[in-house]
């Protein structure tokens, strides 16, 4: 693997490994992504295997326009509402927003676990546009990290995750939202948020002036899944991961390593902790949702018993911070 400081140069060169079937990870506003050739069984197939991905677990495809976009959805199976309601978010791209959607047939079926939609976004990320661009193919890019293992939000995330597996890593910096996109299904009458992100209920709504309906649970199934990110385990590292708040002061105290992760200064802090990371000092979700991944990979480094994370509230983004959450300390 080799980490490449993103320019003219390196850009086209990772659109080229990516046009000969190579993997590619980039930076997105959201996480670092994985990328192959969308129209490209082979390619598509190695995100799989380099993940330990579970086959019906679908990968969201990255484009660089609404023209591609709609080039990867099969309009002969979409509803009058559906070609509505995508001309109506429109103006959420690029952004931290994917619409699952009927596929096109040039779009692999091993992008959509057998399945037969697909979900899509354009990043809004100068390097993965500009990479886009100069691919002109579509790009399914799931995170680029181990299946079911926290996000990766560096280049030197994905490189301690995935090692050798991928051919060239562009180095865009940290992630700003730090969390993956929100995922809406646009294949009933009411969109359906599928795994929520920075792109809210309340803002969907307005833009698209309906209900928009939040689907909690989902069942363990061997059928393909409609989105990334329904899985009861997700996001999680290494280390047992608890609600600070779900474990009462004799438990807390049998544990010999304790790390805490605290989204406020004013939050007590146990008294057996040995490491204390603060996702913010403020109770900002914004800078809890950019920090969390962050915090939970560095403690996972500590050889901790368990880390105990805070909670915050569930409107705005944080539904999308507690669905992470969640999903990271399912046993």
């Amino acid at each position: 693997m080799s980490i490449e400081t993103p320019s003219q140069n390196t850009i086209q060169k990772a659109a080229s490994l990516l046009r000969e079937g190579k993997l590619v990870a980039f930076p997105t506003e959201t996480v670092y992504g994985l990328g192959a050739d969308a129209t490209d069984d082979r390619a598509v197939r190695a995100i799989f295997e380099a993940k330990g991905r579970p086959s019906n677990n679908p990968l969201i495809i990255h484009v660089h326009s609404i023209e591609q976009l709609f080039d990867c959805i099969d309009a002969s199976r979409c509803t009058n509402k559906t070609i509505s309601y995508l001309n109506l978010l429109k103006p959420l791209w690029p952004g931290p927003l994917s619409v699952v959607a009927p596929k096109s047939s040039h779009i692999s079926d091993i992008v959509s676990g057998g399945g037969s939609s697909v979900a899509i976004r354009i990043p809004n990320h100068p390097v993965a546009l500009a990479l886009l661009e100069y691919c002109q193919r579509p790009i399914a890019a799931p995170s680029a990290n181990p299946s079911m293992y926290v996000s990766p939000t560096t280049a030197q995330h994905v490189q301690s995750g995935l090692g050798d597996r991928v051919s060239l890593v562009l180095d865009g910096g940290p992630c700003t939202i730090g969390i993956e996109s929100t995922v809406l299904s646009l294949l009933e009458d009411t969109p359906i948020i599928l795994r929520p992100g920075s792109i809210t209920r309340e803002q969907l709504e307005v833009t698209l002036s309906c209900q928009v309906v939040t689907k909690q649970h989902f069942e363990s199934s061997s059928q393909p899944n409609l989105s990334p990110g329904l899985l009861p385990k997700h996001y999680a590292p290494r280390t047992p991961v608890r609600f600070l708040n779900s474990i009462d002061k004799n438990e807390l105290e049998t544990y010999k390593r304790v790390g805490v992760i605290l989204f406020d200064k004013q939050r007590h802090v146990p008294p057996n902790a040995c490491m204390v990371r603060y996702a913010s000092t403020s109770n900002d979700a914004q800078e809890i949702a950019h920090h969390l991944f962050r915090e939970l990979r560095l403690l996972d480094t500590e050889n901790l018993d368990i880390i105990a994370v805070d909670t915050c509230d569930i409107s705005g983004i944080g539904l999308a911070i507690m669905d992470r959450l969640t999903r990271a300390t399912h046993s």
